[in-house]
């Protein structure tokens, strides 16, 4: 009897490719690392890598996309949480936010960002996830301007963080300010 072939799993490789470039990206930077390392940190071929993600654009197009929907998810467990309308959404955006502070996403997300306006369409696709996430602050039932201000702070002090700036030294009485404008229980920050 011949050996069985391996089972592909198509979404176990682009995780594990994903993973490896993200791994590389930290490491070594976004320019320095080849989709060479990458096949090899993800145990696959190179001709694997280029099946899911042809150049290094469409893997940081990749690694963006799987950056949006954890954060939609992360915004959706916080909502979970701590449903209490008004003002629910805008919280689990702003706890996000914070979480990913706390995680250090910094030498990543910096390096996405700072590369991403070179990636073909990416601007109108981080344009379509920032239209939904503002319509979806604007009808959680907070004064629109009140949602808009929490929201902006969040992602102000985010890239702050990406950015390698210190955090505010009152950075705890910022996040519990913005969690009781947003109408929640700033005991639980």
């Amino acid at each position: 009897m011949s050996a069985a072939k391996p089972i592909r799993d198509p979404e176990r490789t682009r995780e594990a490719i994903l993973s490896a470039a993200e791994r590389l990206i930290v490491q070594k930077g976004f320019q320095a690392f080849t989709l060479d390392e990458v096949a090899q940190g993800a145990s696959v071929s190179k001709g694997g890598v280029l099946h899911h993600y042809p150049n290094k654009h469409a893997l940081l197009a990749g690694l963006a996309q799987q950056m949006l929907q954890e954060e939609d998810a992360d915004i959706e467990e916080y909502l979970r949480k701590d449903p209490k309308a008004p003002g629910a959404y805008t919280r689990a955006f702003l706890r996000a936010h914070i979480a990913y502070m706390e995680e250090g996403c910094s030498r990543l997300c910096a390096e996405l960002f700072s590369e991403m306006r070179n990636v073909p369409g990416m601007q109108e696709r981080i344009a379509a996830h920032v239209a939904k996430t503002q319509e979806r602050l604007a009808n959680d039932g907070l004064d629109p301007v009140t949602a808009s201000i929490i929201s902006h702070a969040a992602s102000g002090m985010m890239s702050g963080f990406i950015w390698g700036l210190p955090r505010p030294k009152n950075f705890d009485q910022i996040v519990k300010r913005l969690v009781e404008m947003s109408g929640g229980d700033s005991s639980s920050v």
